[in-house]
């Protein structure tokens, strides 16, 4: 496990949004734009169970998310569990805190509610990469 400096902690917790990477089974790759939550150690994200991000991370834990700035970013790799247990995904949200609704442009339509059963990901960081993250 990778360890988050202070900078990239605070960064994370300033930001709410990230391009979340698996891998397809061809080995090509699978993005999704999603929110997450980091409590300085780990990431969790959430998702439907019949999603392909989940069933890549289910075949390969491997992934990888990008939260952009202004003028830089952070490249998080790591590996990923899927969490389906209710009682287990009651224990993360309770450790992570509420779940803040990220900020979206206003002209943006709303969201549909998943309509599936909900899992969560809980990521744990091997590497991180930052450019130009602070002032």
């Amino acid at each position: 496990m990778a360890e988050a400096t202070p900078e990239i902690t605070q960064f994370l917790q300033d930001h709410r949004l990230c391009a979340f990477a698996t891998g397809r089974k061809d080995g090509s790759p699978q993005q999704s734009y999603i929110g997450y939550q980091f409590d300085g150690k780990q990431f969790l994200l959430g998702g439907q169970a019949s999603s392909f991000k989940m069933k890549n991370l289910r075949r390969n834990p491997g992934c990888s998310l990008l939260v952009p700035a202004d003028s830089g970013f952070l490249l998080v790799y790591g590996t990923a569990e899927v969490i389906d247990d209710e009682t287990e995904m009651a224990k993360l949200q309770e450790r992570f805190g509420p779940r803040a609704t990220p900020r979206r442009a206003s002209s943006a339509p709303p969201r549909q509610l998943p309509t599936g059963q909900r899992v969560n990901v809980l990521m744990t960081p091997t590497k991180f990469f930052a450019d130009r993250i602070t002032g």
